[in-house]
């Protein structure tokens, strides 16, 4: 029979996740981020769609994977296999985009408004481009059936999960591409 887990109240306290120096960087971050996005929402949600927006965020994202990884290598040093260095940022992101992601999705459900006005750019968006001339026939014409999705998509706005989800393992790319640079300036700063 296994052996059950006692936890004392300073384990409590501390919390196991904690610990952890990209967990901890990465909730945090979570947070800053979520908050960024929560008051850009009440201010005026429709700069919710401008990629400045989304682009300067990164900052954020940045910054605490900095932060993981300067506290990572100042515990452990940076003398040691550059993998183990480029853990604490890269999972500082992953917490971080998580959280984000999560946060994205919830605010779809509880706002479908904001879908809405997504699918409203996109379209004038295919649009323009169908009026300024796509170019080859045949992509305008899938511009054209894609337009007439979108319009259907309209009708009854619903955030589906699968492109969330589809965005976030993108970013996981991006974020390790960070986090090796990060990683690679910590190293050869020392």
């Amino acid at each position: 029979m296994p052996a059950a887990v006692v936890l004392l109240p300073a384990q409590v306290e501390q919390g196991i996740f904690m610990k952890n120096i990209g967990v901890r960087n990465g909730l945090l971050g979570g947070v800053v981020v979520v908050l960024f996005f929560a008051l850009v929402y009440t201010a005026k949600k429709e700069v919710l769609l401008s990629p400045w927006l989304w682009w300067g965020s990164m900052a954020f994202y940045v910054l605490f994977m900095y932060k993981a990884a300067k506290e990572d290598c100042a515990q452990l040093g940076t003398k040691r296999d550059f993998r183990e260095i480029l853990r604490a940022p890269f999972i500082t992101f992953i917490v971080i985009n998580l959280i984000f992601w999560l946060f994205y999705y919830g605010l779809h459900l509880s706002d479908p408004d904001l879908l809405s006005m997504k699918l409203l750019k996109e379209i004038k968006e295919f649009e323009d481009q169908i009026t300024t001339g796509a170019g080859d026939p045949q992509e305008g014409n899938r511009i054209r059936e894609y337009i007439i999705e979108l319009k259907k998509a309209l009708v009854n706005p619903v955030q589906p999960l699968g492109p969330i989800i589809t965005k976030m393992f993108i970013g996981a790319l991006g974020g390790f591409g960070l986090s090796a640079g990060i990683a690679a300036i910590l190293r050869s700063s020392e």
